[in-house]
């Protein structure tokens, strides 16, 4: 349904970014910052160029960097803006196309191993459905723009006003809503609904495994007075900032793994290859031995290669598992935020119990199969470095005899010759004489 046929009328919509980075190595646990950790910072101040606000946000990942510099260990949540007892950023922008007056705020936070950006606009007025793109001005708060590593999530508050029609049509009208002013970014669906806080919310997603194409997003439509107090209280938020990240590790880490194995099954078939080839090895002996040789100078590498993904594929479903455990624990923290008997987060545990398993499963069918291409390459090696052995023992016997027969015909000679020479010594003696 396009978001001009639907009309309504939505008070003070808050539309938040939640983008998450990795700082530290996911798979190894280093304390090493990574390469473009502090990318969510620039990408703050390349939003606040687009947007003009006030104040300038060209100062924040200098002074991200500073705080980080004196809380250098890593915390379960550590939140990374202090400025004058402040911990959230403020600003404004009036720079939309209909000059629809927003505020904003920054709230930097580091999850473990994790940058973890909440970038939040309000529109102080009530806008028609079809203006929410005021709120995602040229798609600004979208994957292919904010480009975060591990993925992201958009969460849109709002309040209908004298509506009385269908919520999920209106759900749905507020995503293309969001997408007017998009091109060349997969538009996500409706997936599921549930009740949080005791107002509906409804789930989206594009279904694209690549995390910068990725587009997950919550409508929560604010249609209950308790909803409004218990948003304010705020309980609910720290829950639901770990849930998500959680969710987008395990995306970003099944998306590495199915890469690892993609690369690892290219090894493999050139293990095939060689197998292939292997039961045509040229009849000529030195011939043989020289290809043998070089394929035990190939193979090996290989392999090394070949054990190296299997191995980062052990890590990612290690990882996985951690982080479903943690997504399991932030779940059942959020429903001791709702409101027992009214709320239905099911969909948020359906992903649990369906894509999860679902990926876990996959991974261990392929490590079986790589595993049994492992030994394979272990017992390929083996049987060349045995026929390489058997062969070069050969050449070495037919030099050896080779050689044997040689000195025989050079003693054989040289006393022909030896003999030669002492005749003709003996003649000039005598001669001499």
């Amino acid at each position: 349904m396009n978001s001009t046929q639907l009309t309504g009328k939505l008070a003070n919509p808050k539309l938040t970014l939640f983008a998450f980075q990795l700082c530290n190595n996911l798979a190894k646990g280093d304390q090493q910052t990574v390469d473009n950790a502090d990318h969510l910072w620039h990408q703050c101040v390349a939003l606040g160029n687009l947007l003009q606000t006030n104040p300038k946000l060209d100062a924040l990942p200098e002074h991200l960097a500073n705080t980080k510099s004196q809380n250098s260990q890593q915390s379960n949540y550590l939140e990374l803006y202090e400025s004058d007892g402040d911990i959230i950023l403020p600003f404004t922008t009036l720079s939309q196309p209909d000059k629809v007056p927003l505020e904003g705020a920054i709230y930097p936070v580091q999850l473990h191993d994790t940058y973890a950006l909440d970038l939040t606009l309000l529109a102080t007025d009530t806008l028609e459905t079809n203006q929410l793109n005021n709120l995602n001005f040229q798609g600004c708060l979208l994957p292919n723009k904010i480009q975060a590593s591990l993925g992201q999530t958009l969460v849109l508050f709002a309040k209908p006003v004298d509506f009385s029609g269908n919520h999920q049509e209106l759900a749905v009208a507020c995503v293309e809503a969001l997408f007017q002013d998009v091109e060349n970014q997969p538009k996500p669906y409706l997936i599921a609904e549930g009740q949080l806080l005791g107002s509906p919310i409804f789930e989206f997603d594009n279904a694209q495994a690549n995390p910068s194409l990725n587009c997950h997003i919550l409508v929560w439509l604010n249609t209950d007075e308790k909803t409004s107090e218990l948003e304010d209280s705020g309980d609910y938020y720290r829950p639901l900032l770990n849930l998500l990240c959680c969710r987008t590790k395990i995306l970003y880490v099944y998306d590495k793994a199915e890469r690892c194995n993609k690369e690892a099954r290219k090894l493999y078939s050139q293990l095939e290859q060689k197998v292939e080839e292997f039961g045509k090895l040229k009849s000529d002996p030195k011939e043989r031995l020289q290809q043998l040789e070089d394929w035990l100078i190939q193979l090996p590498q290989i392999g090394f290669e070949y054990a190296r993904y299997l191995r980062d594929i052990e890590l990612h479903l290690t990882t996985i598992e951690t982080n479903a455990d943690n997504y399991s624990h932030w779940h059942k923290q959020l429903v001791s935020c709702s409101i027992e008997g009214t709320d239905n987060l099911d969909f948020i545990e359906d992903f649990l119990s369906g894509s999860c398993q679902m990926f876990q499963k996959q991974i261990k069918i392929n490590m079986s199969y790589l595993t049994a291409g492992r030994q394979l390459f272990q017992q390929m090696i083996e049987t060349i470095r045995i026929i390489v052995e058997l062969d070069g023992q050969k050449q070495q016997a037919k030099f050896e005899k080779a050689e044997r027969n040689s000195d025989t015909e050079l003693q054989n000679t040289i006393q022909s010759v030896g003999a030669g020479i002492g005749a003709g010594i003996g003649v000039a003696a005598f001669v001499t004489s």
